[in-house]
This record gives structure tokens, sequence and C-alpha cells, in this order.
């Protein structure tokens, strides 16, 4: 396989957590937050990992670190091969002309005081792409590329006169537009209509076959994922608990954690998909405080006292797959008919 485009290499990151004044009458303060444990991810060119996982599982912060909007407690990130966590100044500003986001929220994302041309316009004037008289019609390409016509009418428009979905075609647009190497999506579809999401999804997928572009793709719903990428890695509490090919993944998972995930979403396809959010049974412990042992042994229906005791490390399970579980060989053959 080809040298990673972007890579995470053994991040983790830690919040301490503010003790507020009851804490500090008690000295009882809260442990600190550990939203990122040895967290390694690649991003080959012109394809897609999508990292899935539940509220808190550290999948935003690793988007976040890709990007460099926060930088991590230890680790690092590697940008064609290259050291990049430290950069400031113009390097840093060279470094996001290539890595873009594209956000959740898309009503967020744009100024509601700049028409939508002046928002795409922004990104080409700041990294000085375009001359000041090509901004228009580069604009105008970048509209015709997202599907949003007449691109006149939309570049003049204002975000508040759009639908939540052409606010996103247009967010799309403005981090496509500066033709980034690596776009970071976090959750792009998760706030919009149930009957526009596979239309944004599919031009997406598109994008990335006429650009080349390469996709962190975050969600929490695995079906999406497995539509969109080629890579899954599954997080649970700052961790990786399984990576490896879609359909190998989804067809032969080795984390029950996967396995549950598999059960909790929807069939996803083309033309039609849900609305869903995981629901797994019991609580996911809080990443102030982790569980000794495997981080997911109190709500995982195989769990057995060596789970409690000991972390079990990623390893592998089969071709291009690893899963971070004591028994992953007998769940990727039997699934959670492993008896406990």
């Amino acid at each position: 396989m080809t040298q990673p485009i972007l890579e995470l290499d053994t991040l983790r990151m830690v919040y301490n957590t503010d003790p507020g004044i009851l804490a500090r009458l008690t000295g009882r303060a809260d442990p600190p937050v550990i939203a990122a444990d040895d967290v390694t991810l690649k991003l080959h060119p012109g394809q897609t990992l999508a990292v899935v996982g539940e509220s808190g599982s550290g999948k935003t912060t690793a988007g976040r670190i890709a990007t460099l909007q926060e930088r991590p407690t230890a680790g690092r990130v590697l940008f064609e091969g290259r050291d990049v966590t430290g950069l400031t100044g113009a390097a840093l500003k060279a470094f996001r002309a290539k890595v873009q986001m594209i956000f959740q929220n898309p009503y967020d994302a744009l100024n509601p005081r700049m028409t939508v041309g002046q928002s795409l316009a922004e990104p080409l004037t700041l990294h000085r792409l375009v001359p000041r008289t090509g901004l228009r019609a580069a604009v105008l390409e970048m509209l015709e590329a997202v599907e949003l016509r007449p691109a006149a009418s939309f570049a003049d428009a204002f975000p508040s006169e759009l639908s939540g979905g052409q606010l996103q075609r247009i967010a799309i647009a403005r981090a496509l537009i500066i033709k980034p190497r690596v776009v970071i999506a976090d959750e792009p579809v998760s706030m919009l209509d149930v009957s526009i999401r596979s239309g944004v999804m599919n031009l997406m997928r598109g994008l990335q076959r006429d650009t080349g572009v390469t996709y962190l793709y975050i969600t929490h719903d695995l079906s999406v994922a497995r539509y969109m990428a080629d890579r899954i890695a599954v997080m649970y509490l700052g961790a990786v608990l399984e990576e490896g090919p879609v359909e190998t993944l989804v067809t032969g998972a080795a984390h029950p954690y996967t396995r549950l995930l598999i059960r909790a979403a929807p069939e996803h396809r083309a033309g039609k998909t849900r609305r869903t959010r995981i629901r797994l049974p019991g609580d996911a412990a809080s990443q102030a405080g982790l569980p000794s042992g495997c981080r997911f042994h109190p709500r995982c229906p195989l769990a057995q006292p060596v789970c409690r005791e000991t972390a079990p490390a990623l390893a592998p399970v089969g071709a291009g797959q690893v899963a971070a579980c004591h028994f992953a060989e007998e769940v990727g053959r039997h699934g959670l008919a492993v008896p406990a």
C-alpha cells in the first residue's frame, strides 16, 4: 500500500478538568479526561477512512488534532511523511491549505453577514490562490461542482436564504475550493433531513472520484461509514478498538463493540436511509476515570476476568484487520455467540 498522506501517530490527548469551588474546598479534584489514548490512524491518498463511535469516543478530538486545531498531549501528526505537529506561522497556514475541515453544523460554518460568493472567495484570497479578477469565475465553477444551480443566484444569496442541505453543499464547496489534499468531515450529514442526506453523501463520493481528495469521515452511524469508506476505525472512550477494510470489518468484526454497533446501525442505500443514534446495553464509562483492564468490559456481553484485569493491545486478526480484544479470533469466527 502507498505511504499514508496523513497519519496520526500514537496520539494522546488529556484535558485537565476545572476543579470548581467545591473540589477546591474538599481537595477532591476530578480526574483528567483522556480524550485520545494511543490513537494511530493512517489515511491513504484518494481513499476514505471512517472513524465510528458513540459520543465521547474521541473521534472528533482526533479530527481536530488532524487539522492542528488542537495539539496533542503526546504523539505526532505526519503529513506526507513529515512531522507537522508543531507547525506555526506561515508553515501552519500552508498546511491548512492542504488539510481542510467540514463541520457538522452548516448553519454555524458560514458567516451570516457574507454572501455565499464572498464566503467561497475568502479562502482563495487568504491563501492567494486566485487573482481578484478570477474570484467570481472560480466561485461559480465550484458552485456548479456541488450542483447548486444557477450558480450565480447562489453566489449572491445569504446563508439565511438557503436550506440546510444547500448550506452543507456550500460548506463542502468552501473546503474544496482551494483544492486540499485531505478533508476531515465531522458528521457532515447528521444534522440534515433524512431525505437529503444521501444526495450530499453521493456528492462527496463524486467529488472524491473527480479530484482524488482523501477523506477522514467522522460519524456515529456505521451504516453511513460502510457506504462512504474504504476502511473503518471503531473508537470507544478515546481508543481504537478495531480497524479494517469495510467489508472485512462489517462481515467479520472481531470486537464485541463493533458487533453491537453493526446490530444498532440501520441499513443505508444510495436512495434511502434513516437517522439513528447508537444505543447499546448499559452506559458508557466516563473518559475521566477509565475502568481497569479493557475499557469496554463493563458493557461487554463476553467479558471474562482477564478483561477486567488486563487491557488488550491492538493485534492482527486478518488481512489488514486489527482488534483490541482478548477473544478477537473467537469473536471473528462466532460473533457474540461465543460462550462467556
